[in-house]
This record gives structure tokens, sequence and C-alpha cells, in this order.
């Protein structure tokens, strides 16, 4: 995993498969109806998530790119939360990180020049309003780490898995 820091945690998997087999086979097993996860495909982006019953406003969905290697695919996977959810948290830290910067420089022309010095108190709540973002992800991970590691290992198994053509399981195996 990702250092503490981080507020969407990451991680890299190699594998022996060609990229676009390992994406159709990773989808192929995980949107099987009793894989217990939902799953989405775009090209060789694979998108897993804990089944719409099991999801709650802090669950996590892993994101996968499988990238082509000089023998095999390699996998980053990336957690985040719900992509609407992480939509809006990007916005907001967007808007507060515009605030600071816009704000802090208007009230460093106001000290510079004698006024009176307000606008250091917007720059004071938006730095305080991303450092309560912040720990409000963090907070959002502790409460997603059980379905976290639940991901994890639903990827390593169907990494794990034999490959065939269509993606789907052999029938030997």
């Amino acid at each position: 995993m990702s250092n503490a820091f981080d507020i969407r945690p990451s991680f890299t998997l190699e594998h022996a498969a060609e990229p676009e087999q390992l994406a159709i086979h990773i989808m192929g097993i995980a949107s099987a109806d009793a894989s217990g996860v939902f799953a989405q495909r775009a090209g060789r982006h694979v998108t897993i998530s804990p089944v719409t019953a099991d999801r709650h406003l802090w669950s996590p969905w892993l994101h996968l790119e499988v990238e082509e290697r000089d023998s095999g695919s390699l996998v980053r996977a990336k957690y985040s939360p719900h992509p609407n959810l992480w939509t809006s948290f990007a916005f907001g830290y967007l808007t507060l990180g515009a605030l600071v910067f816009f704000a802090g420089f208007f009230a460093l022309a106001q000290t510079l020049i004698g006024q009176g010095t307000w606008a250091w108190w917007i720059t004071i709540a938006s730095l305080a309003g991303m450092l309560v973002m912040w720990i409000t992800a963090k907070v959002g991970q502790q409460l997603a780490h059980d379905q976290m590691i639940e991901l994890r290992q639903k990827l390593d198994s169907i990494l794990a898995l034999p490959l065939t053509p269509e993606g789907g399981v052999r029938s030997d195996s």
C-alpha cells in the first residue's frame, strides 16, 4: 500500500498474461454473479467495487489500469471512493486551494500597503477546510479498510485463476 498521507492508496502487480486478455479475464470473473463485487470495464481500465447491497458512502472502488510490459502486464491499482464522491471531493479541494491562493496574495497585498488584513481570515478558513477534508478522507479510509482488503483479496484470487481466451475460467481448474 501507499504511505499514510495518500488520499488514494495504490499498489502494483505483475502478471504474465497480455494486457487485453488480462483485462477481459478480470472483468469476466469479477462480473460473475457469485463474485460478490460489481465490475465495469472500458478498454484496459477495470473498476471493481462492492455490490450495491454492501455499498456505503465510504465504500472503496478499486480502479485497475492494465499496462503492457516487455513480458506480460503491469496492473496499477488505486482505491478511491465512489466516482461521484471523488469528483465532489476533488472539486472542493480545488476550490479551497484557489481560495487559499488568491486570498493569500490579496492578504499579502493588504499587509504590504498597510490596509486592514481581513483576507487572512479567508485564507486561514480555507486552509482549515482543506485540513477537514483531508481528515474526512482518512476517516473514510479507516471505515473502508475491511472492504479494501476484501477487494484486494478478490483481485488476487482472480489473478491466480488460469486464463481462457474468452476471459472465463478453465473448466479443468
